[in-house]
Parts: C-alpha cells; structure tokens; sequence
C-alpha cells in the first residue's frame, strides 16, 4: 500500500501574545487547566484522525491528506493516558501537553456539549477465515470483465484521491446499491474473488492493495454485499495495508496477512 508519512509537526508561525491567546479557544481551555477545571467536554480528537496502538506506540492516520505519523514518546504517553482516561481527564499539570497536541492539530477545541475524547480504533471483527485464492474455480467471463473494469476506475482513484474521498465515495454506493442485499444476486462472493484472482495477472498485487481493495469492495457492493475497507498498520518496521472484510471472514486477501496488521481505520 503506498503511504504518505510525516513527522507530525506544523508550523505555528509566529507565537500569539498572551493578550491574543486569552481570546483564543486554546488560551480558554489552558486557563480552565490552570484553574483545575475540568475540561474533557471542550476537547475531542481531529474529524477525520484516526489512531491505533501498536507495540505501545499511537500511530495515527489523517484521513483528509492519507498520511500516517507518530508523535515523540512522551507526549505519546499522555496522549494514551489521556484517551484512557476519557471524560475524567483533566488536572492542570496538562496544559503544556494538551497546547502541544492542538499545535499538532491532533486535538481540536470544541465548544461544551459536544461528545469530548472518543476512543477511534476501529471496530473490526478479529478475522477467523478468508475467502483467499479461488482462481481454481471455474470464473464467470462477466465477473472477470467486471473486475478488470472496477480496477482500471479504482486505479485512478487511488492514485488522485486521499482516503477521506474513497470514504465519501464508498459511502455513497452503499445507500446507493443498499436494496440489492435483500435481492437474489447471481454474482457469488467466490466468483468475485475468483475473478479478482484472475485479473492480478494482468495488474499484480504487489504494492497495489488500495486500488485493488476499492475495485474488489465497490464490486461487493454492486454484487449484494456490505463488507468494510480495513486499514491496517505495524512497526519495525512500519508498514500499511488494506483489505476487504465483512464480519469476521477476510475476502479476496489472506488471513495470515491481515493478522500481522493492527486496524487504524475503517470505510
């Protein structure tokens, strides 16, 4: 799967006053902390950052620019303590950490009554099976036409597109193609799969994982089926994957693969 990473640093420009800061959203939650009260309601994570532990370290995925980044250690810490901690967070030794994670545009400042810190692991069925490699079956010409056709069109929107359009996008077709799932659709899961097997002959699969995972779910989706784009990351060293899943079956990829990976997201 082809990532974009970063460091997790912005810039800030030029530093606020303290007179400009106390009118700022951020300089009212620093001063709540310093007053000791309690302020989990003002604060929630980033719309459209996602975030996972894996081997003690938060990995996190920003959906809108399709990067994945960490954080240094410590402030990695709190961050998990924090999160842990949920709405009963708060105590005035966390200012500095908690200015440092809206700088990183991790967290965001939120009037009272919102939801405040949610967790945003993903809720992903551990897999128990997969419908893998199928090519031995006998393959519908049509399904195998169907498949090369979704590829080419998810090829380029992989390719120009960041994860928080491949969302909208899948979003979409599921309302769209939502009557077909009570319908009796011709086009089997393992004829699917079959024929996806077939076209890597002609795309691959190395390093292809996301066009592939978009053709094969818009295709399942089309086909009378609602399974889930799962993304998932590991260290050391780092890397990313994708595939499609519903419930606890892994379709059109390993098991053994999607075990290796923790889930940061979801579509």
């Amino acid at each position: 799967m082809t990532i974009r990473t970063g460091s997790g640093q912005s810039s800030a420009g030029s530093p606020p006053t303290e007179a400009d800061a106390s009118e700022r959203p951020l300089g009212r939650c620093l001063r709540a902390f310093h007053s000791g009260r309690r302020l989990a309601m003002d604060l929630r994570i980033k719309r459209g950052l996602h975030f996972c532990t894996v081997e003690g370290r938060t990995i996190f995925l920003d959906e809108d620019t399709s990067r994945y980044f960490c954080i240094p250690e410590d402030l990695d810490h709190s961050f998990q303590m924090m999160i842990m901690a949920g709405e009963n967070f708060g105590d005035n030794s966390a200012a500095d950490f908690i200015a440092d994670l809206i700088t990183l545009e991790i967290l965001q400042v939120e009037y009272p009554g919102t939801k405040g810190l949610e967790r945003h692991s993903p809720v992903v069925a551990e897999p128990t099976d997969d419908l893998g490699p199928r090519s031995v079956h006998p393959t519908p010409v049509i399904e195998i036409m169907a498949a090369v056709f979704e590829r080419l069109r998810s090829k380029r929107i992989a390719a120009h597109r960041d994860i928080a359009d491949v969302r909208r996008l899948i979003e979409q077709e599921r309302l769209q193609f939502a009557h077909r799932r009570s319908a009796s659709i011709p086009a089997t899961r393992v004829a699917i799969v079959a024929a996806f097997e077939v076209s890597d002959f002609l795309f691959g699969r190395n390093d292809r994982c996301l066009p592939r995972a978009i053709a094969l779910i818009r295709r399942s989706l089309r086909g009378g089926y609602n399974p889930s784009l799962v993304i998932g990351v590991r260290v050391n060293p780092f890397a990313a994957h994708c595939w499609v899943q519903q419930g606890s079956t892994v379709i059109g990829d390993s098991i053994d693969v999607a075990r290796i990976y923790t889930p940061i997201c979801t579509l």
